[in-house]
């Protein structure tokens, strides 16, 4: 009778620290200048959904692996109740420290849990509402990583967090620093300093401590998915709850709403009777998030909304690549894995930019090169009219104009383009314009300024304007700009067109085997490049170009 009459004081003394979910989130949202109030602190519970056996669930397991091994003639039942960790605040620990008595084999055990674990939406909204400075930092006794997860899958153009699970670490974090801060009270799986037995749960470490107390001067405290089982963090939270400079908006402690009274830990009980200690009945982690969330006002995160964006983005990370770097073995290889993925991946191909769509059409209708070709054109007629200033769709689209021998459309397409000086002067000539290109070309070269880059650019520019006085048959003038070049000591590659001008078969031959040796050139430069026109038909070079692409060497580097 004693009992039932204490039960009933307490569950009066509960009535009165009782607090709703939504009074809780007037309290979150009630802000001063974007200010958050306060601090969370989730326990496993919150991971449930996502894929991680909470506390109790553990508990559960373990209790029927030990009377396995036990070989007891009794029931379970009966055993159970013999035992004396049955039902303790400290069962969790204890049985953890039973199951698993060496350190490294409890991190691994911690592993092996948490191998499939996914944030789910919960954590999407708490990322959310972290994006927002409603909460600023977040305490947790979990090990995983589910926090930070979450805002790499949900928050693409968002703030990163501070993470920090070492006690020697945390010192550093400020308590006014504008970014989310993730402090894992009990370290992380990652490393070997997880604290699971009754020994390493009784205290926290120094720092951490320390730490706490700074955030806990600042802010109240919402608890979601935590039992309240170990010392370290329940006795430094009735300590300093008690202590009228810590937790002045409160501590509100969340609990699924089909949780019993018996349920609740003996600590967690002791902490409820405290003033300033209010409990709040939830639905779940996932569904209180959500609640805070629209009650703020917030939208979804772009990548969620449209979960092909950030596919898109990562795709024109491999698409639009400089005409410097795009050529390398490595990454062109990168390239047209990427493509080959886009195009067989009809939703995502549809919703790109059409400049991307260009190259994954190109990609889909490689067989038929002239239709890939048109059909890619037709793409980049579309992106240049979105954006006109765009050089690389420009160049592209030029390019394309000049494999199929467009040429009319090409010279006035070139003209007015944001296409670069020297390119300019290479569709030109693909243009049959001559003078357009020798203009150009002087034009360029007398606004170059120093250096190795300007040097190259020079190198390309006067090999063109070459090109062109060969072709109008001013040949002493052309010898001038070769000289020009030849005196700047130019690479194979430039020495093999320079040759070729000369007609010095022979040697254009060898230096064009150095370039392609030396990754400067590839076969595809040799066939398309007008500096070489005059010896497009020719045997020898045929011979070579054939000689590389079989061998498979063809390549060329980035610089």
């Amino acid at each position: 009778m004693l009992a039932a009459n204490m039960s009933k004081e307490k569950a009066v003394e509960y009535a009165g620290n009782r607090r709703t979910m939504d009074q809780l989130i007037d309290s979150i949202l009630t802000r001063n200048d974007k200010v958050p109030n306060f601090a969370l602190l989730l326990g496993s519970g919150a991971s449930v959904i996502s894929g991680v056996k909470s506390a109790q669930g553990m508990i559960e397991e373990w209790r029927r692996e030990l009377y396995r091994r036990s070989g007891a003639p009794e029931s379970f039942t009966e055993w159970i109740g013999e035992q004396p960790w049955y039902n303790s605040d400290d069962e969790y620990s204890l049985l953890f420290e039973l199951e698993y008595d060496q350190p490294p084999v409890r991190r691994a055990h911690i592993e092996e849990c948490l191998k499939h674990a996914r944030p789910t939406l919960g954590y999407m909204y708490l990322t959310n509402l972290l994006n927002d400075n409603i909460f600023n930092v977040v305490f947790t006794t979990n090990f995983d990583d589910l926090i930070n997860e979450a805002f790499f899958l949900f928050q693409a153009g968002g703030v990163r967090p501070i993470v920090c699970a070492h006690d020697s670490a945390v010192s550093g974090i400020r308590v006014t620093s504008a970014r989310p801060k993730i402090i894992k009270l009990h370290g992380d799986f990652l490393f070997d300093n997880i604290k699971n037995t009754m020994r390493e749960l009784e205290t926290l470490e120094d720092n951490m401590k320390r730490k706490f107390m700074q955030f806990a001067q600042e802010y109240g405290l919402v608890v979601v998915g935590y039992s309240g089982r170990d010392h370290s963090v329940m006795n430094m939270l009735d300590m300093l709850v008690q202590r009228g400079e810590y937790f002045q908006q409160g501590i509100y402690w969340c609990e699924l709403e089909r949780t019993k009274e018996g349920e609740r830990t003996k600590r967690l009980r002791s902490l409820l009777l405290r003033d300033k200690v209010y409990l709040v009945k939830i639905p779940g982690f996932d569904e209180f998030m959500a609640d805070i969330c629209h009650r703020a006002g917030l939208s979804l995160p772009e990548s969620v909304v449209n979960p092909l964006s950030m596919a898109r983005d990562r795709a024109r990370l491999f698409i639009n690549v400089p005409s410097s770097v795009r050529n390398h073995e490595i990454i062109s290889q990168d390239i047209q894995k990427v493509l080959q993925g886009i195009s067989e991946t009809p939703c995502l191909s549809e919703r790109l930019p059409s400049s991307l769509r260009a190259a994954v059409v190109k990609e889909q209708k490689k067989e038929d090169l002239e239709t890939a070709l048109r059909s890619a054109l037709d793409e980049l007629r579309k992106a240049y009219g979105e954006d006109p200033n765009d050089p690389d769709v420009a160049y592209e689209m030029a390019n394309i104009l000049a494999k199929l021998h467009r040429k009319d459309e090409l010279k006035k397409f070139v003209a007015d383009s944001p296409i670069e000086g020297e390119n300019k002067t290479y569709f030109l000539l693909h243009a049959d314009d001559n003078q357009g290109a020798i203009a150009m070309a002087d034009q360029v070269l007398s606004s170059l300024p120093s250096g190795r880059i300007a040097r190259i650019s020079s190198h390309i520019t006067r090999i063109n304007r070459a090109i062109a006085l060969k072709r109008l048959g001013r040949i002493e003038e052309k010898e001038k700009e070769l000289l020009i070049i030849e005196n700047e000591n130019p690479e194979a590659d430039v020495r093999a067109g320079i040759a070729s001008l000369r007609r010095k078969k022979k040697e254009m031959l060898l230096l064009l085997e150095t370039a392609l040796h030396e990754s400067r050139l590839t076969v595809d430069d040799v066939e398309t490049f007008v500096v070489f026109e005059d010896y497009r038909e020719d045997k020898d070079l045929l011979k070579l170009l054939d000689k590389w692409r079989q061998s498979g060497l063809d390549k060329k580097r980035t610089t």
